[in-house]
């Protein structure tokens, strides 16, 4: 069977390989010879990314593909030669796409060579990315509630429910900016909560709501590691963290037991924040043909609706619908009115403001 469905993938690819006609690549392996850097988030999602974008696109091109590690690869881009980029295509989430657009480290991106993303969302493409002239809305990633299946009474539907006597003191929230500047407005009474974060008074709403929350939890985490061993511990009952791999546990359990036994999730009924991962061409790289051949290839069909499958983020092609895994099927967007209910986060007005918010948040917040 795995020998069947590699052969079916190499012949979905050869169906592909007109798409990755640019210019410079002629041939049945137009790429042979030539070496992608291409930057990815680390851990899991590094090993899944390889396997479903990374492994089949050299077996299509020819090309040889060199993979680089990091949660932000802007600082690493600045500090290099505009000529001698350390990446040739990357991965880049709100904060380091914006901080890339401001200081000119992506090249805009040419859409006649990259066919693909006329499947994206119409909405991502045309609303809620700042800016696609740069980059290509790539795959998404959203903050659920995650808890103890096993050991809670009521299962939380909301936010505001983090306030019940059942979970004081077995509560763990993500410290990453602005995760916790949205988790702050979704216990205000702003409508929709969100737009608490355009106003100084909506802004201290937010420190009141994170000062009471943090009487509450159990800790505000830094590392996953931390989220899941005091989730295992029972010391936590429930807890923001990504999609992904909150799904991943869970489907983990399914496959073993038939059934989740000791974890569920939920998208509480205010939303959530998300993340837009888009993918971008470095600036200075001498393979942007290459490149944006790979970023066609990434957003093919194919190619998403295994990632959805492999590592269970958001995906924006919209033909990935059909392929919805049952574990997903209350959480992945169907139609650009389901995406409306998701809050992605605005670093065009959080960014500058991040180091006032951060400041404030550890003397008003964590130092106590």
């Amino acid at each position: 069977m795995e020998k069947l469905n590699h052969f079916l993938m190499l012949l979905m690819c050869v169906v592909l390989i007109g798409a990755f006609a640019v210019p410079a690549a002629q041939g049945a392996r137009p790429y042979e010879g030539q070496t992608l850097i291409v930057g990815t988030w680390s851990g899991p999602y590094a090993k899944n990314f390889e396997a479903v974008f990374s492994k089949p696109f050299e077996e299509l091109t020819g090309a040889k593909l060199e993979h680089k590690y990091s949660w932000d690869f802007t600082p690493e881009i600045l500090s290099a030669p505009a000529d001698d980029p350390p990446l040739d295509v990357t991965i880049a989430a709100d904060g380091d796409y914006v901080v890339g657009i401001k200081n000119k480290l992506w090249l805009p991106l040419r859409y006649e060579y990259i066919p693909n993303a006329k499947k994206v969302f119409p909405i991502l493409m045309n609303e809620i990315s700042p800016n696609t002239e740069y980059g290509v809305p790539f795959d998404v990633g959203i903050h659920v509630l995650m808890y103890r299946k096993d050991l809670v009474k009521s299962p939380p539907t909301s936010w505001k429910d983090l306030l019940k006597d059942e979970f004081k003191g077995k509560i763990a929230i993500e410290r990453w900016f602005p995760y916790w500047v949205y988790v702050g407005s979704y216990f205000t009474d702003y409508d929709p909560p969100s737009k608490a974060i355009y106003s100084k008074e909506g802004r201290d709403a937010i420190f009141a709501s994170m000062n009471d929350l943090s009487k509450r939890w159990f800790f505000c985490y830094d590392k996953g590691a931390e989220f899941w061993a005091a989730l295992d511990a029972g010391e936590i009952l429930v807890g923001n963290y990504w999609n992904g791999s909150v799904i991943s546990k869970i489907q983990e359990q399914i496959e073993k037991y038939g059934k989740a036994t000791t974890y569920a999730m939920v998208l509480p009924e205010e939303g959530a924040a998300a993340y837009l991962d888009h993918f971008c061409v470095v600036r200075g790289t001498q393979k942007r043909d290459l490149a944006e051949a790979y970023i066609n290839w990434i957003m093919s069909d194919y190619a998403q609706i295994a990632f959805l499958k492999k590592h269970y983020n958001l995906m924006t092609n919209k033909n990935v619908v059909s392929e919805i895994p049952a574990v997903m099927a209350d959480i992945h967007p169907r139609t650009d009115a389901d995406w409306k209910k998701i809050n992605f986060m605005d670093l065009k007005t959080l960014e500058p403001m991040r180091k006032e918010l951060e400041d404030r948040f550890v003397k008003e917040i964590l130092v106590q």
